[in-house]
């Protein structure tokens, strides 16, 4: 049986870095909603040009669209195979349909994992990011600072803010994620499906206990 491991948080909680380093030590497989969006509409599957339709209208891709391409997913991958979700599922309704869709697609939902990370050290994370416009290097003031403050190590550019990462925005996607996708925490809390870990600590550390936590789900 295929198994899925939904991975919960807030922005910058780090779910893609925990995700895609787990999922290269175990081979497991990392399913962000950006990248299994992608591969659908450049591998031409029947969600994958619905939501290309969506798209080239500059309309949001429906909820419908993305259960179908969760199923296709599901489907293309193999017997006794373990994903990983990170952004999906994004609100209550999708966490709903996740099971029966898990079913469809030969797979059941093993659980999920909240990587937790106080709100200062998450302003601190997002805010902290800087980019190269030139080349598209990508930096953080406190865990990955340019060799000269405020230049690009690769081109010597000027480094950017990037609007994502201005203080309004962060606030907002903050307020986004604790109307609509808090609530999902809750509902595989109550399921007793969920397992929180404390998210603070380095990359490497977070894996670990990411680790640990996989071994009581899968």
């Amino acid at each position: 049986m295929k198994k899925i491991v939904v991975f919960l948080g807030a922005p910058g909680a780090g779910k893609g870095t925990a995700a895609a380093a787990v999922a290269a030590s175990t081979g497991a497989r990392h399913v962000s909603t950006g990248a299994m969006l992608r591969d659908a509409v450049s591998r031409g599957t029947p969600a994958g040009l619905e939501a290309k339709s969506y798209m080239d209208a500059g309309a949001l891709v429906p909820d419908e669209v993305l259960y179908k391409m969760v199923v296709e997913t599901l489907v293309g991958a193999p017997d006794g195979a373990t994903l990983f979700f990170d952004g999906f599922p994004r609100n209550l309704a999708q966490a709903e349909a996740l099971a029966p869709l898990a079913k469809e697609g030969g797979a059941e939902v093993a659980g999920a994992i909240c990587l937790d990370v106080a709100k200062d050290a998450l302003l601190a994370r997002l805010g902290g990011r800087r980019t190269c416009p030139k080349c598209g290097a990508g930096y953080h003031v406190l865990s990955l600072p340019p060799k000269v403050e405020g230049k690009c190590d690769v081109c010597g550019s000027d480094l950017a803010v990037r609007d994502d990462d201005k203080p309004e925005t962060i606030a907002h996607r903050l307020e986004i994620y604790e109307s609509a996708t808090a609530p999902v925490i809750g509902f595989y809390e109550k399921a007793g499906a969920l397992r929180r870990i404390d998210a603070s600590g380095s990359a490497a550390e977070v894996a670990d206990l990411v680790l640990k936590a996989l071994k009581e789900m899968v």
